[in-house]
């Protein structure tokens, strides 16, 4: 989130935890990279809008991560290919690139953490992206 704020002077990130800490044994890079793939498409998708929160909250022997942003949104028939290698959203603005790897990618690295990862969004409203991972 910091490494986010610091390059990103228009959006607030917001943390949202009632941890104090949290023990995950994972490749810590690897999970960094999903945070920043995650925080980047919220600030890219999100325009216009000023704040992304960030959730993090343990449920049972998991911890759950949340990043929701306040953009475009993405339609229903279009979510669950949205972690498809080389699938972009083709309704959505032109002028926004990407290669369609990303997700994929945050996909691969939260399964073989033996994680899930799954996404819930509005079209014209917001989406929200959650990621499970175990706990020590």
């Amino acid at each position: 989130i910091e490494l986010m704020q610091q390059t990103n002077d228009k959006y607030s990130i917001v943390l949202e935890t009632t941890m104090e800490k949290c023990m995950v044994c994972a490749d810590s890079q690897r999970i960094e990279q999903v945070m920043v793939n995650l925080l980047s498409n919220a600030i890219k998708y999100s325009q216009g809008a000023d704040k992304i929160i960030v959730r993090v909250n343990k449920k049972g022997k998991d911890v759950n991560v949340s990043i929701q942003d306040f953009g475009i949104g993405i339609a229903a028939n279009k979510l669950r290919n949205v972690f498809s290698r080389f699938y972009r959203v083709e309704d959505l603005d032109a002028h926004i690139s990407g290669l369609g790897i990303g997700l994929y990618l945050c996909h691969e690295i939260i399964t073989r953490h033996n994680g899930k990862i799954w996404v819930e969004s509005e079209l014209g409203t917001s989406s929200t992206f959650h990621f499970r991972l175990p706990l020590n």
